[in-house]
Protein backbone atom coordinates (compact mmCIF):
# COMPACT_ATOMS: atom_id res chain seq x y z
CA UNK A 1 0.00 0.00 0.00
CA UNK A 2 1.34 3.43 -0.91
CA UNK A 3 0.46 6.47 1.18
CA UNK A 4 1.56 9.90 0.01
CA UNK A 5 3.35 11.07 3.14
CA UNK A 6 4.47 14.28 1.43
CA UNK A 7 0.99 15.86 1.53
CA UNK A 8 0.56 18.37 4.34
CA UNK A 9 -2.54 20.02 5.75
CA UNK A 10 -2.39 23.41 7.51
CA UNK A 11 -4.10 23.57 10.92
CA UNK A 12 -4.68 25.92 13.84
CA UNK A 13 -5.13 25.47 17.56
CA UNK A 14 -6.84 28.73 18.62
CA UNK A 15 -7.69 30.04 22.07
CA UNK A 16 -4.72 28.63 23.98
CA UNK A 17 -4.44 30.11 27.52
CA UNK A 18 -7.77 31.95 27.19
CA UNK A 19 -6.87 33.45 23.82
CA UNK A 20 -3.41 34.72 24.69
CA UNK A 21 -1.76 32.15 22.42
CA UNK A 22 -2.53 30.40 19.16
CA UNK A 23 -0.69 27.61 17.37
CA UNK A 24 -0.52 27.10 13.63
CA UNK A 25 1.24 24.47 11.63
CA UNK A 26 1.19 21.54 9.26
CA UNK A 27 0.04 17.96 9.72
CA UNK A 28 1.26 15.06 7.62
CA UNK A 29 1.43 11.28 7.64
CA UNK A 30 4.63 9.42 8.34
CA UNK A 31 5.33 5.71 8.32
CA UNK A 32 4.32 5.07 11.95
CA UNK A 33 1.74 7.77 12.56
CA UNK A 34 1.11 11.50 12.30
CA UNK A 35 3.56 14.37 12.39
CA UNK A 36 2.58 17.84 13.60
CA UNK A 37 4.93 20.72 12.88
CA UNK A 38 3.82 23.99 14.48
CA UNK A 39 4.75 27.22 16.19
CA UNK A 40 2.95 29.09 18.93
CA UNK A 41 2.29 32.85 18.77
CA UNK A 42 1.70 34.83 21.96
CA UNK A 43 -0.65 37.79 21.47
CA UNK A 44 0.01 37.43 17.76
CA UNK A 45 3.44 39.01 18.22
CA UNK A 46 5.93 36.64 19.78
CA UNK A 47 6.45 33.31 18.05
CA UNK A 48 8.06 30.23 19.48
CA UNK A 49 10.44 28.23 17.39
CA UNK A 50 9.06 25.54 15.13
CA UNK A 51 8.32 22.35 17.05
CA UNK A 52 7.73 18.87 15.66
CA UNK A 53 5.69 16.22 17.46
CA UNK A 54 5.24 12.69 16.14
CA UNK A 55 2.27 10.66 17.29
CA UNK A 56 2.49 6.93 16.67
CA UNK A 57 -0.59 4.93 15.69
CA UNK A 58 -0.10 2.83 18.82
CA UNK A 59 -0.78 5.96 20.91
CA UNK A 60 -4.12 6.70 19.23
CA UNK A 61 -7.59 5.36 19.96
CA UNK A 62 -9.31 7.25 17.16
CA UNK A 63 -8.97 9.91 14.47
CA UNK A 64 -12.15 11.84 13.64
CA UNK A 65 -13.13 14.51 11.13
CA UNK A 66 -15.98 16.95 11.73
CA UNK A 67 -17.21 19.46 9.20
CA UNK A 68 -18.06 22.99 10.30
CA UNK A 69 -19.45 26.15 8.70
CA UNK A 70 -16.20 28.11 8.80
CA UNK A 71 -13.60 25.60 9.92
CA UNK A 72 -13.54 21.83 10.13
CA UNK A 73 -11.97 19.85 12.95
CA UNK A 74 -9.57 16.94 13.07
CA UNK A 75 -9.92 15.27 16.45
CA UNK A 76 -7.20 12.95 17.68
CA UNK A 77 -8.04 10.74 20.67
CA UNK A 78 -5.05 9.33 22.54
CA UNK A 79 -4.70 6.30 24.76
CA UNK A 80 -3.14 8.42 27.51
CA UNK A 81 -2.89 12.05 28.60
CA UNK A 82 0.84 11.91 27.84
CA UNK A 83 0.28 11.41 24.12
CA UNK A 84 -0.37 15.12 23.55
CA UNK A 85 1.65 16.64 26.40
CA UNK A 86 3.96 18.49 23.95
CA UNK A 87 1.06 20.01 21.99
CA UNK A 88 -0.48 23.21 23.38
CA UNK A 89 -4.22 23.62 23.82
CA UNK A 90 -5.07 19.96 24.21
CA UNK A 91 -7.67 18.55 26.55
CA UNK A 92 -7.62 15.27 28.43
CA UNK A 93 -6.18 12.78 25.90
CA UNK A 94 -7.75 14.77 23.03
CA UNK A 95 -6.15 17.08 20.49
CA UNK A 96 -8.43 19.19 18.28
CA UNK A 97 -6.96 20.79 15.17
CA UNK A 98 -8.99 23.33 13.20
CA UNK A 99 -8.75 23.29 9.41
CA UNK A 100 -9.99 25.98 7.01
CA UNK A 101 -12.74 24.98 4.56
CA UNK A 102 -10.46 25.53 1.58
CA UNK A 103 -8.27 22.71 2.95
CA UNK A 104 -11.24 20.35 3.44
CA UNK A 105 -10.52 17.97 0.56
CA UNK A 106 -6.85 17.49 1.48
CA UNK A 107 -7.71 17.21 5.18
CA UNK A 108 -10.39 14.58 4.58
CA UNK A 109 -8.00 12.59 2.40
CA UNK A 110 -5.25 12.72 5.02
CA UNK A 111 -7.65 11.69 7.80
CA UNK A 112 -9.04 8.87 5.66
CA UNK A 113 -5.53 7.54 5.01
CA UNK A 114 -4.59 7.90 8.68
CA UNK A 115 -7.75 6.08 9.81
CA UNK A 116 -7.06 3.25 7.40
CA UNK A 117 -3.48 2.97 8.67
CA UNK A 118 -4.68 3.09 12.29
CA UNK A 119 -7.11 0.24 11.56
CA UNK A 120 -4.35 -1.78 9.92
CA UNK A 121 -2.12 -1.16 12.94
CA UNK A 122 -4.83 -2.36 15.33
CA UNK A 123 -5.44 -5.49 13.22
CA UNK A 124 -1.71 -6.26 13.23
CA UNK A 125 -1.71 -5.93 17.02
CA UNK A 126 -4.68 -8.28 17.33
CA UNK A 127 -3.00 -10.82 15.02
CA UNK A 128 0.15 -10.60 17.12
CA UNK A 129 -1.77 -11.30 20.32
CA UNK A 130 -3.52 -14.30 18.76
CA UNK A 131 -0.26 -15.85 17.64
CA UNK A 132 1.22 -16.14 21.13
Amino acid sequence: MSINTNKTVPFEIPEINHGLKEASGLMKLWKHGLELEFEVATLGLFKSGVQTVRIEYGDLNAIKYKKGWIKDKIILEGISMRVFEDIPGTEIATCTLKVKRKEREDAQSLVSNARMRLSEYKLEQMDGEGGR
